[in-house]
């Protein structure tokens, strides 16, 4: 099969989180590959915060996915949808939640943000939770609301002893900006190559014909995958590019 197109989460795939840049041999390399296939991020970071990350990568233009499939962007970095939540539904949300989480955040105008309530449009809520019974009693008093939504629940990104729920409208997934993106580029699922670490990454794995794991990710994203490669510490994307495009 030859790819047409690499869809890469950033944090944790390519390279520690919050950092805006990748080391010099990924950098190099994904260079050099996007000259034989299009390279798509489809990031948790809110849109300014992969600006700058495609500032200092130096990439041709193309379609990108940001605030875990809130928005796409197009190649002059115009947004082609914001699918946010309105904002009684965000405090029906933060309602029935209040009794499982110890900390709140808000996806607004296009940065999280922590505290009791969020001005603007939210696009996403974050909670932090101290046990794994919690973040599950959280999601499920948010899946049985009439208005439905796409919740996750997974590690937390600082404290390893903590879970997070993650809640966005229902149509905002990584996937469903994947295949966005692979219908304006006309690639097709099975030309496409998916790689992530993290719980929002599975639904990538819907829109992949080949589905790649990091092995510091979570293991539901390892179960989910058909290969696993190295760990963000060891470049392990280099040896996705050595062993299926290069």
């Amino acid at each position: 099969m030859k790819y047409k197109l690499l869809a890469l989460d950033i944090d944790d795939t390519i390279t520690k989180p919050v950092v805006d840049t990748m080391s010099v041999p990924v950098l190099k390399a994904l260079q050099e590959v996007s000259k034989k296939i299009s390279i798509t991020f489809v990031t948790a970071r809110p849109m300014q915060g992969l600006i700058r990350f495609l500032d200092n990568a130096n990439l041709p233009p193309q379609f990108h996915v940001v605030e875990n499939g809130t928005k796409v962007i197009r190649p002059d970095r115009s947004i082609v949808y914001d699918r946010h939540i309105a904002h009684e539904e965000v405090q029906t949300i933060l309602n029935v939640a209040r009794p499982y989480f110890l900390e709140p955040g808000f996806l607004a105008d296009e940065h999280w943000v922590d505290g009791s309530e969020a001005q603007g449009n939210v696009s996403g809520l974050s909670f932090s939770c101290i046990s794994k019974k919690d973040a599950e009693l959280l999601k499920n008093s948010v899946l049985e609301l009439d208005t439905k939504y796409t919740v996750y629940s997974g590690r937390h990104w600082t404290k390893s002893d903590w879970r997070a729920v993650l809640v966005f409208h229902k149509n905002a997934t990584k996937g469903s900006g994947m295949k966005y993106i692979q219908t304006k580029l006309g690639i097709s699922k099975e030309e496409t190559i998916a790689v992530g670490d993290g719980m929002t990454d599975v639904s990538m794995f819907d829109a992949a014909g080949l589905k790649v794991a990091m092995e510091n990710g979570e293991q539901k994203v390892k179960d989910a995958a058909e290969y696993i490669c190295p760990s963000v510490d060891k470049d392990g994307i280099l040896e996705v590019i050595r062993k299926y495009i290069s």
